[in-house]
């Protein structure tokens, strides 16, 4: 009976080893996981646009700036103004000159930059993406050119789609919302 006993404790102790491997297991491959979404976190990017408005008496200055609020640097995909229900490069000069010339006789841009494929924001970084001036007494006829007014519509809102330097999941922004969306 003693032997059958200690080939039973022996068993016991040998199942309770394994047992206690197989959980063990389980938690280092849910803890890697953890680890996993929290390097993720760590370095996503978010981008953001601010809009600037301001001026003096003689010249109002309109200004989009791209902004990276988030933790990790935003590798950019695509970058373009939607305008009409399509999309145009996101050069200044050039969309104004083809879409709205008249904007180019009222005022002026005075600072413009052209972002492509893979330009990427550091975290805090930002890019004024244009500048426009004009003088203050043509304000009424952009806006009544532009079919709009001082309500917040952006007439040709400027759209990014980014992703993170993992490359794994993209996010599309927009100077309408600011509110990055998951293209996922």
């Amino acid at each position: 009976m003693s032997a059958k006993k200690k080939f039973n404790a022996d068993r016991i102790l040998g199942i309770s080893a394994m047992v206690i491997s197989l959980l063990t297991l389980a938690i280092f491959i849910y803890q890697t996981d953890i680890m996993r979404v929290q390097s993720k976190l760590s370095v996503k990017p978010r981008l953001d646009f601010t809009t600037n408005q301001g001026g003096n008496d003689s010249t109002i200055v309109f200004q989009e700036v791209l902004e990276n609020k988030g933790l990790g640097p935003a590798i950019i995909d695509s970058i373009y103004f939607k305008f009409k229900g399509k999309q145009h490069a996101l050069n200044p000069e050039q969309f104004l000159k083809e879409q709205l010339p008249k904007m180019l006789e009222y005022g002026y841009l005075s600072q413009h930059v052209t972002l492509g494929k893979g330009t990427t924001l550091s975290p805090g970084e930002e890019r004024p993406l244009f500048t426009y001036k004009l003088p203050a007494s043509y304000l009424d006829s952009i806006f009544d050119y532009l079919g709009t007014d001082m309500d917040g519509v952006d007439p040709f809102p400027v759209e990014v789609i980014y992703t993170s330097i993992y490359e794994d999941e993209f996010w599309m922004v927009s100077s309408e919302s600011s509110e990055p969306e998951s293209l996922n």
